[in-house]
């Protein structure tokens, strides 16, 4: 009874102190936190945060966290303790930050694994003043789809990515359901860099779908061009390939020029790839230091990433995957100026207790 009191006590405080936060600052870090440090991420279901934090400031506590709801009509919380849930996109417009999990019933409510339950899939956004809006985009039904991710054009219409056929479109203002990509079983991550949509795919879900691991946009039923499809038939066409061993990938972004893509591999670290003469070519990898000791550490790469293009050298942003007891937690969110393969790993936040997970990360929204 104890355990339970506790956690309802956690999941009232989220509740009240949602919507009343300060706007996020522009050009900030935005990172998005599974669970409270009470509820156990053992049971699966892990109230959701949106952490701000300075860049280049190391070891810093966040300027301001806004609590997601976990209950009413913006409810929406994800899985913490799974490997794949929880990634964080900012609109092409950048006007919003969005992520996908579960919505229509508060934490909790049903024990268990949300993709096992009867749930339905959510879609949340957040803008620069820190107002909250959940919409349900999938409904249960028969499959046990693991929402990954979410990105939006801006302007109503969304993209996500997720297993079992959950990579979709949606537009609510004429849909009743999502549209899913009849030929894409899996995606990993998902983001709009230059009007153009894009996705990954590790080793594992490139075997699905009849390819290899890589970051991928999208072609017509016909094999044209892509940019934000909108249509059953489309296709993915491979942009960036993985080079092995580094195909554990989920996380990853490009510059604008389309000329340096980075991907974050759960095991391995952060890869750099280079594009001359019309093809892309691997640099080489950032491995991530460790201080979880081996025999009780999950992983020991990263899971998402967001880059800094506007210096003379990239600033890479990333959550890494290590943890205790088979689960991403206790990780942290790191940093590194891209100036060459040695440039030094350095550690911005670190998550304080077992019970908390940085997952997907991105920069803060920009004013309407």
């Amino acid at each position: 009874m104890k355990k339970l009191f506790v956690t309802a006590a956690a999941i009232a405080l989220a509740g009240l102190t949602a919507g009343a936060q300060d706007k996020f600052l522009p050009k900030h870090l935005a990172v998005l936190r599974a669970g409270d440090g009470v509820i156990d991420l053992h049971l699966k279901q892990a109230p959701a945060f949106i952490d701000e934090f300075t860049p280049g400031q190391l070891n810093a506590a966040p300027l301001m966290s806004l609590a997601i709801p976990t209950n009413g009509s913006d409810a929406i919380f994800f899985n913490g303790h799974a490997a794949t849930e929880g990634m964080l996109a900012r609109s092409a417009d950048g006007r919003l930050l969005t992520f996908a999990g579960y919505g229509g019933v508060a934490l909790l409510q049903s024990n268990g694994t949300p993709s096992l339950l009867n749930i339905d899939r959510a879609i949340c956004t957040v803008d620069m003043a820190g107002k909250v809006h959940t919409m349900i985009y999938g409904r249960k039904g028969d499959k046990k789809m693991n929402p990954r991710g979410v990105v939006t054009d801006g302007a109503g219409h969304f993209w996500g990515c997720g297993n079992a056929f959950g990579t979709v479109y949606y537009d609510p203002a004429s849909m009743t359901e999502p549209l899913e990509f009849r030929d894409i079983p899996n995606s990993r991550a998902i983001k709009i860099i230059g009007g153009t949509l894009y996705t990954t795919l590790n080793q594992a879900d490139g075997f699905e779908g009849d390819t290899t691991a890589g970051i991928f946009n999208f072609v017509d039923g016909t094999g044209n061009a892509a940019p934000l499809p909108q249509s059953a038939d489309a296709k993915l066409s491979q942009v960036v390939p993985a080079e092995s061993p580094y195909n554990k990938i989920a996380g990853f972004d490009i510059n604008p020029a389309g000329t340096i893509a980075y991907t974050a591999d759960m095991v391995a670290g952060i890869q750099k790839y280079v594009k001359a003469n019309g093809a892309w070519k691997f640099a080489y990898n950032f491995s991530i230091p460790q201080n979880i000791p081996a025999a009780k550490n999950h992983e020991t790469g990263c899971f998402a990433l967001a880059v800094d293009f506007s210096g003379p050298a990239p600033i890479i942003y990333a959550t890494t995957t290590e943890g205790y007891h088979g689960c991403v937690n206790s990780n942290r969110v790191v940093q590194i100026a891209d100036t060459n393969a040695t440039a030094t790993v350095t550690t911005i936040a670190q998550a304080g207790s077992a019970d908390v997970a940085y997952r997907g990360i991105d920069f803060t929204p920009d004013k309407p």
